[in-house]
């Protein structure tokens, strides 16, 4: 009776914040976006023991919710002032959700004007998925470039990247080795062409790195992108 009681009184909870999310977020369009205010919306941690093994479920609803409000916004004053901890409390109440990543990875940095943030978001992703998905690091990789002008780090992620086996590889090792050599790592940007000739199977693209590789040998290749 006791375990019921505590499920019930959790369920009730539970359900009094999601109801508390949609009101809110169904009332932002007419609030001023300085005074609005995400109070509401608790951080993961503190949220997670009331989800009674439903994270994933939440995450979805709180998902739906912030394609929502981002497209309000988008039609309105711009003003994204909660998207960073809308997307951050999914990938952790859902850190497989490999959509909440990309958004990360394309939106945020542009319509909050905060990389620091998508980093960190995809940092987390590359922890959990990105030996799976070629997106999370290539993502990350182009933010290291764009935004903090690391094409070192840059290098590293994509070259993650082009490791998953995808359609992509070929194009994603390319990359990789031209931040290399634009980073001056030389090395690294062998190895990756080496990778690339290993595991294509079209000649002409074979033939194609062969030349690539003999110019970086020869120092005279510092743009390994065809």
């Amino acid at each position: 009776m006791k375990k019921l009681s505590l499920y019930l009184i959790a369920a009730a909870m539970l359900s009094t914040g999601i109801t508390a999310v949609n009101l809110r977020l169904s009332s932002i369009r007419g609030a001023p976006s300085t005074l609005e205010s995400m109070a509401y919306l608790p951080g993961s941690e503190r949220v997670r023991p009331f989800m009674l093994g439903f994270n994933t479920t939440y995450a979805h609803y709180l998902w739906i919710k912030t394609m929502i409000y981002c497209g309000e916004h988008l039609d309105s004053d711009r003003q994204f002032d909660w998207l960073v901890q809308m997307v951050d409390m999914i990938t952790r109440l859902h850190p497989h959700f490999h959509e909440a990543y990309e958004f990360a990875g394309l939106m945020i940095p542009d319509l909050c004007r905060n990389p620091d943030a998508a980093k960190v978001i995809l940092e987390r992703g590359m922890n959990v998925m990105g030996d799976t998905k070629w997106n999370i690091p290539f993502y990350l990789g182009m933010l290291y470039n764009k935004y903090y002008r690391d094409p070192e780090r840059a290098a590293i992620c994509i070259a993650a990247a082009a490791q998953v086996q995808s359609e992509h590889s070929g194009k994603l090792a390319r990359l990789a080795s031209h931040f290399y050599s634009a980073a001056g790592r030389g090395a690294e940007a062998l190895d990756v062409l080496l990778f690339l000739h290993e595991t294509s199977e079209n000649p002409e693209v074979k033939r194609h790195i062969e030349g690539k590789i003999e110019a970086l040998m020869a120092g005279g290749d510092t743009l390994i992108l065809p």
